[in-house]
């Protein structure tokens, strides 16, 4: 629960804003967000994260166009090392769904950002600084520029459970009767990633699932900024069902134990297991 509101219920509702009203942001609602940051930072990972309120305005920051009317944005950067991109990728979604819950408007900005004027604010010392988002209210009108961008990316659409979930093997779609562990799966399959890839992938085996990254090596996000982009997707994966699992009291934690399943594809990546 965030905010007395359901972690499902926010997922499901939340969706990218790259358009926002002239109206600020109430002052309590930042505060309550920038008091937030110290619980959202935390993460199954390990990695150290911090997150900073930004001023600014989209123009003076610099999104390339692709944000227009935000005032004010939040920033994170996390320590180099480990599995840090996971864990970003983890505690900036808990972020974005805390936002949520207080009705405002959010985007993740990977790559559409001028990282250089983020940087001189947050002044990162042997960190990676992977995104940045906006937030505010969203306006009623959506920009000619975030309608090309969302049907460019395909914003709302998603892979078939079965094209992403398997059963025992890398080939066996995996399908599940509602309850719990679908529901959980169900928030990792329509959660965001960069340019809507969706590269999580997840074998069930016995009460045990194996999530993989099936990273897109012409993806240029992977090589642009020091760091694969892609792996914050599967940190986005970890806190949905995490989230999700807590709130449907569905037993298990996140563990690192690559299983070193035979037959796993050259393209998948092990990331994180759930048992």
């Amino acid at each position: 629960m965030l905010l007395n509101q359901s972690v499902i219920e926010l997922i499901e509702k939340r969706t990218s804003v790259r358009t926002y009203d002239k109206k600020p942001v109430e002052a309590e609602k930042l505060a309550q967000l920038k008091g937030y940051f110290g619980t959202a930072a935390e993460n199954p990972f390990h990695a150290k994260v911090r997150f900073e309120m930004v001023e600014g305005g989209s123009g003076k920051l610099g999104t390339y166009g692709f944000i227009k009317g935000a005032k004010t944005f939040f920033a994170g950067c996390v320590k180099k090392g480990g599995m840090d991109m996971e864990g970003f990728g983890y505690a900036f979604e808990k972020a974005v769904l805390f936002a949520t819950a207080q009705g405002l408007g959010t985007c993740w900005l990977g790559g559409t950002f001028k990282r250089a004027s983020f940087t001189a604010i947050l002044k990162p010392d042997s960190e990676f600084l992977p995104a940045v988002s906006p937030v505010g209210y969203a306006a009623e009108k959506k920009t000619l520029t975030e309608k090309m961008v969302a049907a460019g990316a395909g914003a709302r659409k998603r892979k078939r459970f079965g094209e992403v979930f398997f059963d025992g093997d890398f080939k066996k779609p995996l399908f599940l009767e509602e309850g719990p562990l679908q529901k959980c799966l169900e928030m990792v399959r329509i959660g965001p990633s960069a340019s809507n890839k969706q590269p999580w992938r997840v074998v069930k085996r016995g009460n045990t699932l194996h999530f993989y990254m099936a990273a897109d090596k012409l993806y240029a996000g992977n090589t642009l900024y020091g760091f694969c982009m892609q792996r914050i997707d599967l940190g986005i994966a970890a806190c949905h069902f995490e989230l999700t699992a807590k709130e449907l009291g569905l037993p298990g934690g996140i563990v690192v134990a690559d299983p070193a399943l035979a037959d796993c594809p050259d393209s998948w990546t092990y990331s994180f297991s759930w048992r």
